[in-house]
């Protein structure tokens, strides 16, 4: 699989998921920005529209959930990426919550990269 000049933004506050995710994916091929705030990740996705976004729900400005309509709603020129949820929440109505405001995949923490490139692939190929 390769992820060859596909930009993705991940949203994630702790640095060592950003880093760990960055060398993987650019390991495929991937353009790679990141953002460790809410506020950060929607404005870095309204001016790079991005071709995918992964998304951690714990943020410290906002909820993930509550940005998942507005990475939606602020996509431009018909663009909405598709939005990958990785988190530690295991919920099930977090689950279903995530689905119905727009992620495309929603996946838990600890995760295996293997299944992330996946799960990627899928959703960039489907775009």
């Amino acid at each position: 699989m390769t992820l060859d000049k596909k930009h993705i933004v991940v949203i994630d506050d702790t640095a060592s998921i950003r880093t760990f995710l960055r060398i993987s994916l650019e390991g495929e091929g991937a353009l790679f920005s990141e953002a460790e705030t809410a506020e950060q990740g929607l404005d870095l996705c309204e001016r790079t529209k991005p071709d995918l976004v992964v998304l951690d729900l714990g943020l410290p400005d906002r909820d993930g959930l509550d940005i998942l309509p507005e990475l939606i709603q602020r996509s431009t020129n018909g663009h909405t990426p598709p939005v990958i949820v990785l988190t530690v929440r295991k919920d099930l109505s977090v689950k279903e919550a995530a689905l119905k405001r727009g992620a495309s995949a929603y996946m838990t923490k600890p995760f295996l990269m293997d299944d992330l490139l996946d799960v990627i692939s899928e959703k960039i190929d489907h775009t």
